[in-house]
């Protein structure tokens, strides 16, 4: 916990450094931007490519810019953010009762108004400060920015193509289609303070897409058996819209954990996605679908 701290402590010390620049009369509006970049470099849109081309800075989580789009930051300033800015975020750190807990929480919300101040300071010199986040920002992505900001500061998203589409594509299969059902349920691991379960989810039957950060793949199959018949089949799509790393696992619920090492997916690159249009494709339960007239 002494070595996390001392971390945030670094990046609080940064946060809070004031933009160098000052307004010039008659300079071009200056602009907030998160631009959706992708889950794979050709798959960056040209919306994408033109807002960080005319950017003056670059921010992005810690490491990303120079693990994923190092060529991108050539003659630009880069701002980084700690993985966890977004711990703790919505809660008061007064009312934590652990001291080591509360002390992160109020470093970490340190960290996010230093940097919410940098980038208002920066737009309203006429800088554009652009966002860059893998994937589409609007699936958990790093949008509390947006939310902190004063509301004169002008502000834009570029969505990107996210890991929900790139995985859809790589199973050749659109989720809506699921036989006798419609819905497709976008959600995550169950946490504290969660209300609508993915259990209580799970009850129609519906197409399930999960997100698998920190993903309980145990709990989560024993709950799926309890709703889903054993046969329904399953896939993970592994780096998705990657061409050169790409891969899908498929199996069932109920062979899925004997059949796959679920702790031998790699973190934070893959998908899971549970419903009969895996197998059923496009087909409709007794339905004949009505044609919008042109």
């Amino acid at each position: 916990m002494l070595t996390h701290l001392l971390t945030l402590s670094r990046f609080a010390a940064l946060s809070l450094v004031a933009v160098p620049v000052a307004p010039l009369i008659g300079a071009a509006p200056g602009k907030f931007v998160i631009v959706g970049m992708g889950t794979a470099p050709d798959l960056m849109t040209i919306r994408a490519q033109r807002v960080i081309a005319s950017a003056d800075i670059l921010m992005a989580e810690e490491g990303n810019i120079r693990t994923m789009w190092p060529e991108l930051a050539a003659g630009k300033v880069v701002w980084e953010w700690p993985h966890n800015l977004r711990k703790y975020y919505g809660a008061d750190p007064e009312r934590l009762t652990d001291p080591a807990r509360r002390a992160e929480a109020a470093k970490v919300e340190q960290i996010r108004h230093g940097l919410v101040g940098k980038i208002a300071t920066a737009v309203k010199s006429g800088k554009t400060v652009a966002c860059l986040q893998s994937g589409d920002p609007m699936m958990y992505g790093m949008t509390l920015f947006l939310e902190m900001l004063p509301a004169e500061v002008p502000t834009q998203i570029v969505p990107g193509i996210g890991a929900f589409q790139a995985a859809s594509a790589a199973l050749k299969r659109s989720p809506p289609y699921g036989y006798d059902t419609n819905a497709v349920i976008l959600t995550m691991d169950d946490w504290d303070g969660r209300v609508d379960k993915n259990e209580l989810l799970m009850r129609a039957g519906s197409t399930m897409v999960f997100y698998t950060m920190n993903l309980d793949y145990p709990r989560l199959f024993g709950q799926l058996k309890q709703h889903y018949p054993p046969g329904t089949p399953v896939a993970v799509v592994i780096d998705a819209g990657d061409p050169a790393r790409e891969r899908v696992v498929r199996g069932t619920v109920g062979r899925f954990l004997s059949e796959v090492d679920h702790r031998a997916l790699p973190v934070n690159r893959h998908m899971l996605f549970v419903g009969k249009f895996l197998n059923s494709g496009q087909a409709r339960k007794d339905f004949t679908p009505r044609i919008t007239e042109r």
